[in-house]
Formats: C-alpha cells, sequence, structure tokens
C-alpha cells in the first residue's frame, strides 16, 4: 500500500507486470475487522419469534416451547452438509464485502455428536474454501436438546464423555464454549464442561449473564477463560474480577436489539475498569 501523490508514487515504487492497482481515491483503508462471535452455521429463520415477543414472550418462554435455539436445532439437523456449506459462504461473502478478514464461527445448532461434528466439518471446509479466516468453537452445551428434556445430567455427562473426545480427536475446534444462564447450564454443569474441555487443550469461553445475574463473569476468571460474551447483567465483583484475571468481554447489542430488551452491558464501565472489549 502507497500513500501520496500519484505521481510521487509512481516514481517511488516498481509495480510488477501483473500488479492490480486499486484508486482508493473518497474511500476508506482500514485493517480487516475481526468478528469474534457467531453463529453462522445454521437453517431456516426465527423471523417468526418477532410475532411472539410482540405478545410478551421472552427468550426463555419460546426457548421451552421449542422455538430459540431449538428452531434451529431443529432445521440443522435436517439440512445437508452441501446446503449449510452454501448458505455459510454466502454469509461470509456478505461479511467479507464490509470488511471483515477474521470470524470465529461456533457449533451449537447440533446437540448431538453426529450433528455438532457435521457442524465443525462444515467450519472447517468453509475455512478451507473461503478467503475469510475462521476459527472454530465447540458449543455443544448451548442447550439441552428435546431428548434430553428432564435428563440434563445425562447430556452433560454426553459433552463430556463422548462429545470433547470426538472433537479433539479430528481437531476441529480450538475454544470450548458453553451458554451458562437460567434455562440452559447452570453454574456447576458450566464448570463441570470446562473443566472436561481445559483437561483435553480446549481453550475456553463463555456465554454469561445475558438473561439474569448468574455469576458466569466470576466463573470465566475462576476458570482462565480467554473471553465471556453478553454480560449484560454482570456484577461489579464480575468486573472485578474479569479485570484481574484479564478476561476478554465480548459485548453483543445486536442480541439485546434482537430480543427487543434494553438492558445493554455496561460498556463504560468495563472500559474504566481497563477490562479489553470486542
Amino acid at each position: 500500500i502507497s500513500v501520496g501523490r500519484e505521481d510521487k508514487v509512481i516514481e517511488e515504487i516498481n509495480l510488477l507486470k501483473d500488479s492490480k492497482k486499486i484508486d482508493a481515491n473518497h474511500k476508506v483503508v482500514i485493517p480487516g475487522l475481526i468478528d469474534c462471535h457467531t453463529h453462522l452455521v445454521f437453517s431456516g429463520s426465527r423471523e417468526d419469534e418477532f410475532y411472539l415477543r410482540i405478545e410478551g414472550k421472552n427468550y426463555l418462554n419460546i426457548l421451552k416451547g421449542g422455538g430459540g435455539i431449538l428452531s434451529t436445532v431443529d432445521k440443522v439437523r435436517k439440512a445437508s452438509f452441501e446446503n449449510l456449506i452454501k448458505n455459510g459462504i454466502e454469509v461470509l461473502n456478505d461479511m467479507l464485502s464490509f470488511g471483515t478478514t477474521t470470524v470465529e464461527i461456533k457449533s451449537g445448532y447440533g446437540l448431538s455428536i453426529k450433528d455438532e461434528i457435521k457442524i465443525l466439518e462444515v467450519i472447517k471446509k468453509l475455512n478451507e474454501e473461503h478467503p475469510i479466516e475462521i476459527v472454530s468453537t465447540f458449543l455443544g452445551a448451548h442447550a439441552f436438546p428435546e431428548e434430553y428434556k428432564n435428563k440434563e445430567k445425562d447430556y452433560v455427562n454426553l459433552i463430556i464423555e463422548e462429545m470433547l473426545p470426538a472433537v479433539k480427536e479430528k481437531n476441529l475446534a480450538k475454544f470450548c464454549d458453553v451458554f451458562c444462564g437460567k434455562g440452559v447450564f447452570n453454574l456447576e454443569q458450566t464448570e463441570e464442561i470446562l473443566k472436561a474441555a481445559k483437561k483435553l487443550g480446549f481453550k475456553l469461553k463463555i456465554h454469561a449473564d445475558q438473561l439474569g445475574y448468574n455469576g458466569g463473569a466470576e466463573l470465566a476468571a475462576k476458570m482462565g477463560a480467554n473471553s465471556t460474551s453478553h454480560l449484560e447483567y454482570i456484577s461489579d465483583e464480575g468486573i472485578n474480577m474479569m479485570k484481574q484475571k484479564n478476561v476478554i468481554a465480548e459485548l453483543l447489542p445486536g442480541s439485546v436489539f434482537f430480543m427487543g430488551k434494553n438492558n445493554y452491558a455496561p460498556a463504560k464501565k468495563m472500559i474504566n475498569n481497563d477490562i479489553p472489549l470486542t
């Protein structure tokens, strides 16, 4: 990249025969953007849930009724590998057109060994075929699937004893994430899963304090997580512990807006406490 008067730039550089010249006049040249939290491998749409929210149903009401995450799980399980690749490339192309050059992609819409592996293999294939650099995260602990309703312990054991080892053996993810909160994985379950993941060599992330305070930020610091996301209901103690352990805060105001809420994470307080934000 050269900056300056056109005649001076041309004098100072030696263009190769096949060099491509791009005129950036009236344009902005910036570093590539990094999107550190996505659920990019999905199928179907949840647009119908806007009507449910207008009627007064909240996130957990919709999830308990088979909507939200579970609605997408059903569609992803039915989707072919090829269709997930096609959809993923379309989304990545849109992201690249807006300047994103690195993206983290989570699994979490399979919630079975077969389908979590399918999603992670889609992510691997996308990374091979698309110019955007992709970092993969295993999120088998995104919700409890319908077939494990009232059998939460069995599903936690499935993640620890079968999913995590399978993902590690195939080298399909760098990070392990858990959705910690009311209606999903409680603190004890989250810690149990993260301990098993850490033992296998995964780096750690947590969805925390999103739907209400649950101590997820404190657990992230305790476990030495790289980052924790959402944090709309983080406590002052959580902020203090994240600062001490240098845990990165991934704030997601778009998800707050999507759910029709207005309790955004206390970004200014985190900045004032020297917590790195993304």
